[in-house]
């Protein structure tokens, strides 16, 4: 029973990842130039692709992301599970969607600098807690 239990847990990670429509993509075309054309010539004898997956919009790591796309061009993506609307803002006053909205901007703008494609979910973020105490009383012991 415990291999059924752990097949299905991975095959609704393969839905949720892959084959459920929930997930959308956002960006903005890009003005061909040499470069990016050169670029798209060589990813033609290129066979992969890598998604690269966090809870965050902090969560990535864009070096790698950059790396990927860049050196080994490969077709790589970053799916961010949520858009960071329950995070910290400490520059700014906006904070719920306001700041979810702001993240999602970082996001799209560093995946036209490192060549990565951007993917979301439309999971909410409830929250930062600071303390175990918070998560506690927001989750409770038995969670």
């Amino acid at each position: 029973m415990s291999i059924i239990k752990n097949n299905l847990f991975y095959l609704t990670l393969l839905y949720i990842a892959f084959g459920h429509p929930v997930v959308s993509h956002a960006g903005h075309p890009t003005q061909p130039n040499a470069a990016r054309l050169l670029h798209s010539i060589q990813r033609l004898s290129v066979v992969g692709r890598v998604l690269y997956v966090a809870a965050h919009p902090d969560d990535e790591n864009t070096a790698l992301l950059a790396y990927l796309a860049g050196q080994r061009k490969v077709e790589a993506g970053y799916l961010s599970l949520t858009r960071g609307d329950g995070g910290q803002n400490m520059i700014g006053s906006e904070q719920a969607s306001l700041l979810g909205i702001i993240r999602t901007q970082e996001l799209l703008q560093a995946r036209r600098i490192d060549g990565a494609t951007q993917f979301f979910t439309r999971a909410k973020d409830f929250g930062y807690s600071p303390t175990s105490k918070e998560s506690l009383a927001f989750w409770g012991r038995k969670r």
